[in-house]
C-alpha cells in the first residue's frame, strides 16, 4: 500500500447473507440495505421505508455500514441493548463494502415499535 494508503480506493458493492434463510443479495454502492433486499425480491420485513416505523430493524452479525448525516436520528428506533447488540434500520443505514451477515425475520410483518 502506498503513502496514501486506502484513501483512494473505490468503493465496492456487499454481498450479504441473511442468517437462518441463507438467502443472499449484492447491496449496490450508495444504496440502503433494505432497497437492496427488496430490489432482490428477499422478503424483507417493511412498513414505511423512510425510517419512521422500524418495522426494518436488522441485527448485522458480520460486516460494517454507516447512517448517513439526515436530521432524522434512526437510532431512536432502537434500544440501547440492541443496538449493543448490532441491531440497525436497514431502510437507512449504508453498507460499507465487502460480506455481510445479518439476522433478519424474513417474511414477517415486524414489530412497528415507531407507529402511533
Amino acid at each position: 500500500m502506498g503513502f496514501f494508503g486506502d484513501l483512494f480506493k473505490s468503493a465496492e458493492p456487499t454481498k450479504v447473507t441473511v442468517k437462518g434463510s441463507g438467502e443472499t443479495f449484492v447491496v449496490p454502492v450508495g444504496m440502503n440495505l433494505m432497497k437492496a433486499a427488496l430490489n432482490a425480491k428477499v422478503a424483507w420485513p417493511h412498513s414505511c421505508k423512510v425510517g419512521s416505523c422500524g418495522s426494518c430493524r436488522t441485527t448485522i452479525v458480520s460486516g460494517d455500514g454507516y447512517y448517513p448525516s439526515s436530521p432524522c436520528d434512526p437510532t431512536t428506533l432502537i434500544k440501547p441493548e440492541e443496538a449493543e447488540k448490532g441491531m440497525v434500520i436497514a431502510c437507512q443505514w449504508y453498507p460499507k463494502g465487502g460480506d455481510m451477515e445479518v439476522e433478519v425475520a424474513i417474511g414477517t410483518e415486524g414489530d412497528k415499535r415507531g407507529m402511533i
